[in-house]
């Protein structure tokens, strides 16, 4: 247990032993998250629907395409877990999260008093990671020089939109005070509770009256909660992902149909062709993404995992920083599906040329999804537990 100092306007905590942020200062209050939001939840709409992009080959084919249009698309092409992944990470879940964010920081702004808020912002929280809107905007600048290669291809208002929802959210991020707004729904002790104490591992709020397994009272999580049970659904989400390397990397992420013949186009192939048409850019964020991350991430993970089966007290601080970056990174290699998902309704000339999602796009988009469920559910603090350092 660690006493949070009185911050100021701009400031950080962090842990005395692993260096995790407790808790962070922005200085803009709450005003700033609330109006991003805001925003954020009124140009989602017109960033999904509007039209993306306008292409054309020596204009004499015409096609337009919309983020949503994605959506059918790929669910015509390949099976239906892309497709509506794709939908519910670039719309759904950031429209929800938006959504969310404004009624607790509204309530929280004019005083309402609403039931269930502490939930309400815990759910937000978890949202957190499935929102990827950041990752779409680099998606559509690499869709987007991949479709120039066979294509002429205009940028249109639907796209500036979604980049300014991009920003919105981001911003919305980095300047919202989880710990104001966790005090602002409930106030931390101000005492230092002596004996037995219970804590919520979600808002880290300590109650010395309560016993493990209780409600947390101010977001409603378990306290004290068993994590041993988180340790399992890991390791069942990386065993299931191990199987899916050969398929995902092996076949098609994209197959491009043209008079001439039948192109198909794998992880390393796409890197290759746009490394080839000059857009080495596009090629090197493929490449990291796509390819590297990914193993980083299933290798980093099973060695954590390993270190909890046989636990070492030397290295533990490493370890978990390690975590923490694999953490920050495990959404990043979703670029690769979501660039056939918006590359396949700009290049649609069917005879002429014609993009679309190939059979091992599938099989990527749900190892990256069992590398997010299993970080989800690994606890660093298993290491500490299994090695007998929790004091």
């Amino acid at each position: 247990m660690q006493q949070v100092p009185v911050i100021p306007s701009r400031g950080t905590v962090e842990c005395g032993r692993c260096d995790r942020i407790l808790a962070r200062r922005t200085g803009a209050g709450l005003d700033v998250s609330l109006a991003c939001s805001v925003a954020t939840f009124v140009l989602l709409p017109p960033a999904v629907f509007m039209p993306l992009m306008h292409s054309t080959i020596r204009n004499l084919v015409f096609q337009e395409s919309r983020l949503v249009s994605s959506v059918p698309v790929i669910y015509s092409e390949v099976w239906f877990p892309l497709a509506f992944g794709f939908f519910f990470f670039a719309f759904i879940f950031p429209a929800l999260r938006a959504l969310l964010l404004v009624v607790v920081l509204g309530s929280l702004r004019s005083g309402w008093k609403i039931p269930q808020r502490g939930r309400i912002f815990r759910w937000c929280e978890e949202l957190k990671s499935w929102c990827m809107t950041d990752v779409v905007v680099v998606a559509g600048l690499v869709a987007y020089a991949r479709a120039q290669i066979p294509a002429d291809v205009d940028v249109l208002a639907g796209a500036w939109c979604y980049l300014a929802v991009a920003t919105l959210a981001f911003v919305a991020e980095h300047s919202l005070d989880r710990r104001a707004v966790w005090n602002a729904i409930l106030p931390d002790p101000t005492v230092y509770p002596r004996g037995h104490a219970v804590s919520c591992d979600i808002c880290e709020f300590t109650d010395g009256s309560r016993k493990a397994g209780d409600r947390c009272p101010r977001c409603g999580a378990t306290l004290d909660r068993n994590i041993t049970r988180s340790f399992i659904i890991a390791c069942a989400a990386i065993a299931a992902a191990i199987p899916l390397f050969i398929p995902a990397y092996s076949a098609a992420v994209m197959v491009n149909d043209q008079l001439t013949g039948v192109l198909e186009h794998t992880v390393i192939g796409t890197v290759q062709l746009l490394a080839d048409r000059g857009y080495w850019a596009g090629g090197v964020v493929v490449l990291l993404a796509g390819i590297a991350v990914p193993f980083v991430e299933l290798l980093g993970l099973s060695w954590l995992l390993i270190r909890v089966r046989f636990p070492e007290r030397d290295g533990l601080v490493l370890r978990t920083r390690f975590y923490r970056l694999l953490h920050r990174i495990v959404r990043w290699p979703m670029i690769l599906p979501f660039i056939t998902a918006i590359a396949a309704p700009i290049v649609d000339f069917r005879g002429i040329d014609d993009i679309v999602a190939g059979y091992g796009a599938t099989p990527l988009f749900m190892l990256i999804v069992l590398i997010m469920v299993a970080m989800r559910f690994f606890e660093p603090r298993l290491m500490w537990k299994t090695a007998g350092a929790t004091s």
